[in-house]
Parts: C-alpha cells; structure tokens; sequence
C-alpha cells in the first residue's frame, strides 16, 4: 500500500496549533506523512465543516479554514482524488455498520483501500471489519 489517506482528525489536527493532537499529527507528517498524501471532498469538507463550527473549541472563519487548507495541499507530495467508491458496493459488510457514527469512517477507509492507499486517523474505533481489507489499510498516526 502505499499513500497515507488523510483522515479530518488528522487535516485538523496538523491545521490547528490548539488540537491536543496536534504536535503528533506534525511530527508524523513532517517524516513520512507528507511523502505521498491524499485528500479527497469528504476530507476536505470535513475539516472545514469541523474547524469553522461554532462549537468547536478554535474555530475560525470558513474563509481562513479553506486558506490554510489550500495552504497544507502544497506541503509534499498530495494527491487530491475524487469520492469514487459506495457504501452500497457489494464488497462492503453493511451488516457490520451499527451505528451512523461508523458511515463516514468505513467510507473512507474503503476509499483508502480502493486507491491502495492507508486511512491515517488518530480513531481507534473504526471498523475495519467491514470493508476487506480494511485492518491492513488502517493506520493509526503514532
């Protein structure tokens, strides 16, 4: 597998100097992270839907999180990819789904698998039973 998924934990995390996981997700980024990175409309719409909500702890304006994300996609080598697999392919174990929390997760790491690429998430709850595959493509940022 090669290419590391950006999962909107770790986007944040990298884009937001307050995030407690924030000096992981760069001391990652800063080796192999940055080497062959993905992001794609889910990731990136996340992360602004996150980082600009009232509620989160640093938000800031829409307008200030899309520049410093358009900002993150000239460090490395990234790789934007278009939303380009379903949760209704046949290969998905649906029956593991258990809740709408799983959605977006399992999402992703199926979209990481289909691009033979790694999910990078600091989640430890994602299910990776549901998509084959989906443990080897899962990568916990250390």
């Amino acid at each position: 597998m090669s290419g590391y998924l950006l999962d909107v934990n770790v986007l944040i995390a990298l884009l937001d100097p307050a995030h407690a996981h924030h000096d992981r997700a760069h001391d990652w980024f800063g080796g192999p992270g940055k080497e062959d990175w993905i992001s794609s409309p889910t990731t990136e719409n996340g992360t602004v839907r996150v980082a600009s909500h009232p509620k989160y702890s640093n938000a800031q304006p829409v307008a200030t999180v899309l520049e410093s994300l358009g900002s993150l996609m000239l460090v490395g080598r990234h790789r934007f990819v278009p939303d380009a697999v379903s949760l209704l392919d046949p290969d998905v174990m649906r029956a593991k789904l258990l809740s709408s929390s799983q959605v977006t997760d399992t999402y992703l790491l199926q979209l990481a698998v289909s691009l033979s690429a790694r999910l990078a998430t600091f989640d430890t709850r994602i299910v990776t039973t549901a998509i084959p595959l989906g443990r080897e493509a899962l990568f916990l940022v250390p």
